[in-house]
């Protein structure tokens, strides 16, 4: 998992790669995008990793995202209790949510928390402190920190969008995932609220 997920993630960056026709058309919607997440995040008083913020636009969806300041610090044990992990925007309908900014603190039943891969719950919560969403993640802890050279950094934020089969196999299914890697681990939250933790190696 930890190999595929990275590599997803560098796939992700590099989204456009080889464009140069609309390349500083894209690179300023980029940045407008970049400082509207930080600028919410400020008015929210949540302090961001500003520079991992990782950027999404399609036809039908656009996300923001980037990984809470501290998040890389924080110990397993503490997903019982819940962590604020990232901060997003998300204007996407199939998200079945309102376009805004949304604050995602992630949860993991104590018995499930390991080194390695188990199951959790991202929630979402608007500027108000409402909780309008749950959404579906999966988490891979590390058995020590990788030094940051082996991904080039100590923490990486990517975000993805995903064509999966369900279940029966007779149709495919499209979600928009966060990656967030760091030095102890890797967090994937499932946008769309669809449980893929198949997909991921359960």
């Amino acid at each position: 998992m930890r190999s595929s997920l990275v590599a997803a993630l560098l796939l992700s960056g590099s989204a456009f790669a080889g464009e140069s026709r609309y390349a500083s058309a894209a690179a300023a919607a980029c940045t407008e995008l970049k400082t509207e997440l930080m600028q919410g995040a400020k008015e929210q008083g949540i302090a961001l990793n500003e520079e991992e913020i990782g950027t999404l636009t399609t036809d039908k969806a656009t996300v923001v995202a980037t990984s809470i300041a501290g998040y890389e610090e924080v110990p397993a044990a503490e997903y019982e209790k819940g962590v604020d992990a990232a901060f997003v925007y998300i204007d996407a309908e199939e998200a079945g949510i309102p376009a805004g900014h949304y604050r995602v603190s992630v949860r993991a039943r104590p018995e499930d928390i390991q080194v390695g891969k188990y199951k959790a719950i991202a929630t979402l919560i608007d500027k108000d402190g409402k909780e309008v969403a749950q959404r579906a993640t999966v988490i891979e802890t590390f058995p020590s920190a990788v030094k940051s050279a082996r991904y080039g950094s100590p923490m990486s934020v990517g975000i993805q969008q995903q064509t999966i089969n369900d279940w029966n196999l007779t149709r495919f299914r499209k979600t928009i995932i966060v990656v967030i890697v760091h030095s102890w681990g890797v967090t994937v939250i499932d946008l769309f609220g669809t449980d893929y933790s198949s997909y991921y190696g359960f």
